[in-house]
């Protein structure tokens, strides 16, 4: 049933643009409504003494999110079990987890701002794929658990993992210091469209080495920047300027790397991770390397693909599956 849970704090806050524009389209014509449902309020904000009365009609109203949050987010297990009553309300009636719950209320007095950036988000999803479907899109909080989760037609946001970077809950619960710094509301647009590709364009190579992971992780990105055009790239990476600069200035001398260490067609999972996932830096290209700074290489060679092939369109791009074929076909030369 679920395709995607995805957490996906980042590590910087300043904004700076680099790499090219992505391409500007005229989305003001079509109509996009984001109807936006508030589990978090109506959960938190219920009377613990009656909250198992309420849950037959929690489940009719959040159908298949209501057993997501159960079984992923909050581990609460089956509200079919009898025990599940009790289990809930001790959820909502934890200290920290309502703690939690009124900070959001105070980051998020209204939710009107979300509502405006995903709605021209998905305008230019309508403008690239006219055919598919919009998720419903619902917020919860998680007890700083899941940044935001998604399957086929759902679009949900954690708002208690967006609470800012000096959020002193955070360092009470003693995060990771490189993931707080890209736990603000600014970033919320960007992780969700960032995660429906991965959703509705799901990695699909019979070959899974870091190449093949840096370029569907290239082509996520790509799609994120026509989704969100007018955001920093700082903003979407989760890089620093710094980290920016790093990546323009090395991006040779990271790619020889990877060459000369025959890491490119590495299938070890450990191998691949440290190139592709979230950290304080990829320490294999230096200590002042971001994290996913292999990822940037992956979204420049779909970058240099898609230059060289000027008939294709966003939607033939994040259809292609063979990712091999992307490298082989960029000429990526940098």
């Amino acid at each position: 049933m679920l395709k995607k849970i995805l957490f996906l704090p980042v590590i910087a806050l300043v904004m700076f643009s680099c790499g090219k524009t992505p391409e500007d389209v005229n989305v003001s014509d079509i109509e996009v409504n984001i109807g936006i449902k508030r589990f978090d309020k109506e959960l938190f904000e219920a009377d613990p003494a009656v909250i198992g009365d309420l849950i037959p009609g929690l489940k009719e109203k959040y159908g298949r999110f209501f057993g997501i949050f159960n079984h992923r987010i909050a581990g609460l297990g089956s509200p079919e079990n009898p025990s599940y009553p009790e289990y809930l309300k001790a959820f909502v009636t934890d200290y920290l987890n309502y703690r939690i719950y009124r900070r959001t209320t105070e980051v998020f007095p209204d939710i009107g701002f979300i509502k405006t950036e995903l709605e021209d988000a998905f305008r230019h999803y309508r403008y690239y794929f006219p055919d598919m479907p919009l998720p419903e899109v619902i917020t919860y909080v998680s007890g700083i658990n899941q940044s935001v989760v998604s399957d086929s037609l759902l679009l949900a946001v954690g708002l208690d993992d967006y609470l800012g970077v000096d959020e002193p809950l955070y360092r009470q619960t003693g995060i990771y210091q490189y993931l707080v710094r890209g736990m603000y509301k600014e970033r919320i647009a960007t992780d969700c469209m960032r995660l429906w590709a991965m959703t509705e364009f799901p990695f699909n190579d019979s070959v899974n080495n870091l190449a093949s992971n840096m370029i569907y992780e290239g082509m996520v990105m790509y799609f994120t920047d026509r989704m969100i055009p007018g955001k920093p790239d700082t903003l979407k990476w989760g890089f620093s300027s710094g980290g920016l600069d790093f990546c323009r200035n090395n991006e040779k001398q990271m790619w020889a790397y990877l060459i000369e260490q025959r890491l490119l067609f590495d299938s070890d999972r450990l191998t691949i991770d440290k190139f592709t996932r979230e950290g304080p830096f990829t320490k294999d290209f230096s200590y002042e390397s971001p994290a996913r700074a292999a990822v940037w290489i992956g979204w420049r060679i779909v970058d240099s693909y898609m230059d060289h092939h000027k008939e294709l369109k966003l939607k033939d791009l994040m259809r292609e599956t063979d990712y091999q074929k992307i490298l082989n076909e960029s000429y990526y030369n940098p």
